[in-house]
């Protein structure tokens, strides 16, 4: 039962990646050129992708994390923390399930980051744990509030310490609100689009293959 329903899923997938290069390619290009418009995902592809300065983090090894590591290779960026009660493992569930599906198509699936907005609780050892449980390659990072907030603003994604289950924020008791945004990042280590919830594996393939799609197009 489970085959089968994997082989389901599989298919499916493999319908949305024929129609998402078809919508692509029979795309008005003649009317779209001239206005330089985006194709429509869940989000936001930019018009023009937009350069993100210099930041310092570091991964679960404690090797530095900065922009340099997102050149060459497309990237799905999201930020929360390993105390998420829901938002932060569900979404790292569907990008586990997205890596999976298109290998399985024999596509290059976008790495995963997962930066963590919660430096005071996320340990690079726990950090590490955490995202190893959806996937051993996605990567977790973290850093000082004050890189923390110049990435984030780069981004435009919020985080906020707010208060937890005691109703004071406290160092035993809080929660960290956060945007649920996907980020996606172009091999030029630009931000190139928004991915919005709810995600989905099939929403979320779509806007990679649109968003490659788009940027191939730019560059020719």
């Amino acid at each position: 039962m489970q085959d089968k329903q994997l082989n389901s899923v599989i298919l499916i997938v493999a319908a949305v990646i024929a129609l998402s290069a078809g919508a692509w390619f029979g795309f008005d290009h003649s009317r779209n050129s001239a206005q330089n418009l985006p194709p429509k995902i869940q989000g936001v592809i930019l018009p023009a992708a937009k350069k993100i300065k210099q930041f310092e983090l570091f991964d679960a090894q404690k090797n530095k994390f900065s922009l340099n590591k997102l050149h060459g290779q497309w990237h799905m960026l999201f930020v929360g923390y390993t105390h998420c009660p829901d938002v932060c493992p569900t979404t790292l569930a569907v990008m586990k399930q997205v890596t999976q599906l298109m290998q399985e198509q024999n596509l290059q699936p976008p790495s995963v980051v997962f930066v963590s907005i919660d430096p005071e609780r996320d340990t690079p050892e726990n950090l590490a744990e955490y995202v190893k449980y959806f996937n051993e390659d996605f990567v977790g990072v973290t850093g000082s509030e004050k890189e923390l907030k110049n990435l984030a603003q780069q981004l435009a994604v919020y985080f906020k310490k707010v208060a937890g289950s005691s109703g004071d924020v406290d160092a035993s008791d809080y929660l960290m609100d956060h945007s649920a945004a996907i980020i996606l990042i172009n091999p030029d280590a630009k931000l190139h689009a928004y991915l919005t919830a709810p995600h989905t594996p099939m929403q979320i393939i779509d806007a990679i293959i649109r968003s490659q799609a788009y940027y191939n197009q730019q560059k020719s």
